[in-house]
């Protein structure tokens, strides 16, 4: 049979032409009203297909002038629309159009319809009826439809049927939201496990518990992820019962060698099983434990390569649908992410603890051998004269520089390690102590009672600014040290006679690295002192001893919060 199609729209033309042609039909597109009523007159079709919305002339007007007319009058006609008003329903009929299917349409829907439509007996319905109308107001619009009861009946039949296909998509797309919302706070409760700095053996056993329990699975393991990725064992197993767990235990390292399990590794594709003549002879070291119905085994995934898998067991006959095996994969892929992360910061926390080691073993023989030698060259240093006392000054001085780069290291490492509170310190005790360290240096200090809160490496802070202004004031150390409240804050200054700071090099003297001057040494001395006054919620920086003049000394300041 031959229908005409009337459809501005050259891709759902052609979707509409192809879909009736799978049945059988013969088909011609017009592309608007006008198109069509010229090609009707060549060949009558046995149906017309009409969209509503169309240029030149839409489909209420070609419905309404083929209905007036004898020699076409008879042709059914069923019009495309939306429906997304009332209005559409009433148009429609009082166009004179036999019935309608509404956009978009299902293929089996659509089909129907027309064999319905085909097969309906032949009933005049066009200029003989055309003055049997009923008037009828509708959403502010006056109607004048057919009094033709079979058609109204169609109508309301297709209205109904319409409505029931629109309430079923909405029934559908809500247990799809449904799903789709349930899969991803599934799968936020795993990535936030995975997201833990936990042991590796902690977050995934974790992870097994949560995929086992949350994608409703009996019980569970996952194998061959050991540190080096060649172990093929199980490492962490999980059932819901004390007999789940019995059940994974039978599934030894031999077990998991089998070419099933290999095709795993070599694929890296996942496999989903249940009991039957399509499974692999492979698969039945599986299933001949009777408490297991069906299974899948999932690929772990790191550096692309597969190393290891998670094996989920149900105890029901539940085949797993093909939506929750996209999910199921996804699900795999975050937990290969949480495994490879998992042993990355085991390796770094390996990686850490050996370069800490290596620190303390050098630290504290480094220490030792300068002890030693520092006693050796200040007795050394005491008994010669000339040239001689000056070298054995000079290797003092370089053994002491060694000293404090040792205590500056460890200093940087315990400010990043550090996890104790500030609490109340004395300024004074501290300012004290470091002042003791030095004979030759004239320290102008008139002591103080404040308290500020800080912790036990507040001494570096003055070891190191104390230690600059005697090694850059030379051979006539004079220093300064005032400590003064104003307001929340402790605000201290270590003022000197030496030669200064130049004023574009203030802003970056407590840069990492930075070098103090042509004396200084690795540069972390006031890059300690910045981060400690950071760490006490502090500020710092670098003054002249004489304002305007940073030839006559320099001066930092710094605050900290009074306690």
């Amino acid at each position: 049979m031959y229908i005409l199609i009337v459809e501005d729209s050259h891709t759902q033309a052609k979707a509409l032409r192809d879909m009736l042609k799978r049945h059988g039909y013969e088909t011609a597109i017009a592309k608007d009203g006008k198109k069509a009523f010229e090609l009707i007159r060549v060949k009558k079709p046995a149906l017309i297909i009409s969209d509503v919305i169309m240029p030149v002339m839409d489909g209420y007007e070609l419905c309404e002038i083929l209905k007036k007319n004898p020699a076409y009058c008879n042709i059914p006609i069923i019009l495309l629309t939306a429906l997304s008003d009332s209005r559409d329903v009433a148009h429609a009929l009082q166009a004179g159009a036999d019935n309608f299917i509404t956009k978009p349409y299902h293929e089996k829907y659509l089909i129907d319809r027309v064999k319905s439509m085909l097969s309906a007996p032949k009933r005049r319905t066009g200029a003989d009826n055309t003055a049997k109308s009923i008037p009828y107001f509708h959403n502010g619009e006056n109607y004048h439809i057919p009094a033709d009861r079979m058609k109204t009946f169609d109508f309301l039949l297709s209205a109904y049927d319409t409505a029931i296909m629109q309430h079923a998509e909405l029934q559908r797309a809500q247990e799809k939201l449904r799903i789709s919302n349930e899969n991803l706070s599934h799968l936020n409760q795993i990535i936030s496990i995975g997201n833990k700095s936990d042991h590796p053996d902690v977050i995934l056993s974790a992870l097994l518990k949560k995929t086992v329990n949350l994608l409703g699975y009996q019980m569970g393991g996952i194998f061959s992820l050991t540190e080096n990725y060649q172990s093929e064992e199980f490492r962490y197993l999980y059932g819901k019962n004390p007999k789940d767990t019995a059940v994974m235990q039978i599934f030894d390292p031999q077990d998991l060698r089998n070419l099933l399990v290999s095709d795993v590794f070599t694929s890296g594709n996942s496999v989903f099983m249940s009991p039957g003549p399509d499974n692999p002879k492979s698969a039945d070291f599986i299933f001949r434990n009777p408490e297991i119905c069906n299974a899948t085994i999932l690929p772990l995934v790191c550096d692309e390569k597969a190393v290891g898998g998670i094996l989920l067991f149900n105890g029901r006959n539940h085949p797993v649908p093909d939506k929750e095996r996209d999910f199921l994969e996804t699900v795999c892929s975050e937990i290969s992410t949480a495994v490879e992360r998992a042993f990355l910061l085991k390796r770094l926390e390996i990686a850490n603890n050996e370069t800490n080691l290596y620190l303390d073993i050098m630290a504290h023989d480094i220490n030792n051998a300068n002890t030693g030698a520092l006693g050796y060259l200040e007795i050394l240093s005491g008994t010669l004269e000339g040239n001689e006392k000056k070298y054995a000054e000079n290797s003092l001085a370089s053994v002491n520089l060694s000293i404090d780069i040792i205590t500056n290291v460890s200093t940087i490492r315990t400010l990043r390690e550090r996890t104790t509170a500030l609490r109340k310190v004395s300024m004074d005790a501290v300012i004290r102590m470091e002042i003791s360290r030095y004979e030759n240096a004239i320290f102008h200090y008139s002591g103080t009672d404040l308290m500020v809160l800080a912790d036990d490496l507040i001494g570096q802070i003055f070891m190191n600014l104390v230690g600059n202004s005697v090694k850059f004031s030379a051979p006539n150390p004079e220093i300064t040290i005032t400590v003064e409240q104003n307001g929340p804050d402790v605000v201290v200054c270590v003022a000197d006679n030496g030669p200064g700071i130049p004023d574009d090099m203030k802003p970056h003297i407590f840069d990492r690295f930075r070098k103090e001057g042509k004396r200084s040494g690795k540069g972390l001395g006031l890059f300690i002192v910045g981060s400690l006054v950071a760490e006490y919620h502090g500020s710092i920086w670098a003054d002249d001893r004489v304002p305007g003049k940073p030839e006559d000394g320099a001066a930092i300041r710094f605050t900290l919060k009074a306690a």
